[in-house]
């Protein structure tokens, strides 16, 4: 019997590699990292992830898919684009265990802004790795899942999302609005008239709204982790194989957090030029 999933969501830069990372040691999971096309699945007329239809054929091919590819393990699944999109993962897998992994805000929307400022979103050599050779980092072994643009691509979705392609290295190449993470509606207007540093502390309100959505559809199955706190803490690292009921001992938890890079670590919590600038303006948000 397919035990339920294991889903990580988090904005992107909060950690989910690492987490997904550290559940991918459990002999007894198989790890999926960013299917984000595959999540995209009868969507790639919109071009914001907040905004999708919930087309039962659409939800079936997603799960289908998924299950597939886990190949009887416990499935153990993240992508930054769900972080915005709380209804469409609750369709697919209502019974899942949702990990909720949450970073320091001004940490969080300066490393984003960064991967921004260096146009990292749509990056040719970072979409050609991802979806044709692996996903993952190669830093973190545990995480890292060869489900490419093959696998996940529907037939029948082929002409949209050629066409979702073009529109976005055209933000991206020429109208210089493709900001890096999930996207929000209108981010091509709130980037030209706000900046892309207003609009990466949006994205972190909307999704601090959509974790509200994720707590009222999933309950008691829903917990909630800080990634200093993971990185840190053998207890925490603990509480999150005993939230999905992943057994372990002792020298499990061991290797794990000897594993951690501390260089990792130390630069995750490093300041930066922006933080005065990012801390105003999440005081207009009463954050």
């Amino acid at each position: 019997m397919l035990r339920d999933p294991i889903i990580i969501i988090g904005m992107a830069r909060s950690g989910t590699t690492l987490i997904a990372n550290m559940l991918g040691y459990h002999n007894d999971v198989n790890v999926i990292v960013e299917p984000h096309i595959l999540w995209r699945t009868g969507n790639f007329h919109i071009i914001n992830d907040q905004d999708y239809s919930l087309k039962r054929r659409d939800v079936e091919i997603i799960r289908k898919k998924i299950i597939d590819y886990a190949k009887g393990k416990r499935i153990v699944e993240k992508s930054p684009i769900n972080s915005l999109r709380a209804n469409l993962v609750h369709s697919v897998f209502p019974n899942a265990k949702i990990i909720y992994l949450e970073r320091d805000p001004v940490r969080l929307i300066a490393s984003n802004y960064s991967r921004s400022i260096k146009k990292d979103s749509f990056k040719l050599s970072i979409i050609f790795r991802k979806y044709f050779i692996n996903t993952g980092s190669n830093d973190l072994p545990y995480a890292i899942s060869n489900f490419s643009i093959f696998d996940q691509l529907s037939l029948r979705d082929i002409p949209s999302f050629i066409l979702y392609i073009f529109r976005m290295f055209f933000l991206r190449d020429v109208m210089n609005r493709l900001p890096f993470g999930p996207k929000i509606r209108n981010f091509g207007k709130i980037v030209k008239d706000k900046g892309l540093l207003h609009y990466h502390v949006q994205v972190y309100i909307e999704s601090k709204k959509e974790k509200k959505l994720y707590k009222k559809l999933y309950k008691s199955n829903l917990f909630c982790f800080k990634m200093e706190q993971l990185m840190r803490n053998r207890d925490e690292i603990k509480r999150l194989f005993d939230s999905v009921d992943l057994t372990y001992d002792n020298s499990l938890i061991d290797l794990i957090y000897t594993n951690i890079d501390q260089i990792r670590v130390n630069k995750s919590s490093e300041t930066n030029s922006i933080d005065k600038a990012i801390i105003q303006e999440l005081y207009k948000y009463n954050v």
